[in-house]
């Protein structure tokens, strides 16, 4: 019995690192919208989609924290000891259909992103637009009016549609016109197979403000580093972010050594300057 409880147990918190694997898309008006992995084909417009087994507020930087119409949900996945989610331990991350999906393809033509979203926003609930996405541009960033088109149900806040009824993931054709220019923020932000991306997170500054002004930004990382995601071409799927490294420890025995050493030698100078003065 004691045995069974255990193995309960230790399923149970798998579940919870990996998220709700094998399941329908969750779309974005719930507030928390489905991770979604994307590969197609900017030729011929086929496509590949993952669900990635998280939802958007299982996924927030650390130190980000949702509004109360929003969950109040605080992230945890920038952590200053780092974190590794690959296959190992998020088996959401490997999909052999993959690769047999791209081995169709003319690999030079596949761009992929990683994106989930939340298209709520109301004054009132407390809630406010936002999405995760992945991106090539180091330095992407994304206007109100621009995180509203992102989330919209003909752009990425459509994903959930197109996937349809699938389990881990599902392939098609007739990929959206609007994949190519990443929902609007630009087609630099997408990535080639093997390619690390950046991760990043918006939210709307707030339910009316103006659609010109600058979306709340957070890049994915700790103090010393920034996090990647890579797509590689057998399907595996990598979130990393390193340690943060320890500050050098400065050597305070050893320069005060030095410094002695130094005051010694004055010292000794000193002396035999007297000295050779008085013979």
């Amino acid at each position: 019995m004691k045995f069974n409880l255990k193995m309960i147990a230790i399923a149970s918190a798998m579940a919870s690192m990996a998220g709700a694997a094998h399941a329908d898309l969750q779309a974005p008006g719930s507030n928390n919208g489905s991770l979604t992995l994307v590969a197609f084909n900017t030729a011929t417009s086929a496509y590949y989609m993952r669900d990635t087994g998280f939802l958007l507020n299982d996924f927030l930087p650390t130190g980000a924290t949702t509004l109360a119409g929003d969950g109040s949900v605080s992230g945890n996945k920038t952590p200053e000891a780092g974190l590794t989610l690959n296959k190992t331990n998020t088996p959401t991350f490997q999909d052999a259909s993959f690769s047999s999906w791209l081995s169709a393809q003319t690999l030079s033509d596949v761009k992929w992103f990683l994106n989930a979203t939340d298209s709520v926003s109301n004054s009132g609930a407390l809630t406010q637009r936002r999405f995760v996405t992945s991106s090539m541009n180091g330095a992407e960033t994304a206007t109100n009016g621009q995180l509203d088109n992102f989330v919209g149900t003909a752009n990425a806040g459509g994903l959930a549609t197109q996937f349809g009824t699938g389990s881990l993931s599902v392939t098609g054709t007739g990929a959206p016109v609007g994949w190519g220019g990443n929902f609007g923020l630009g087609a630099d932000g997408l990535a080639s197979i093997g390619d690390s991306a950046s991760l990043f997170y918006f939210v709307r500054t707030a339910y009316t403000g103006g659609s010109a002004t600058p979306a709340v930004t957070t890049k994915f990382g700790n103090s010393l580093n920034f996090a990647t995601v890579t797509l590689a071409a057998n399907g595996d799927f990598t979130y990393s972010l390193a340690a943060a490294e320890a500050p050098a420890a400065v050597p305070v025995p050893a320069a005060a050594w030095l410094l002695g050493s130094g005051l010694m030698a004055l010292g000794g100078a000193a002396r035999r300057r007297k000295a050779a003065a008085a013979v």
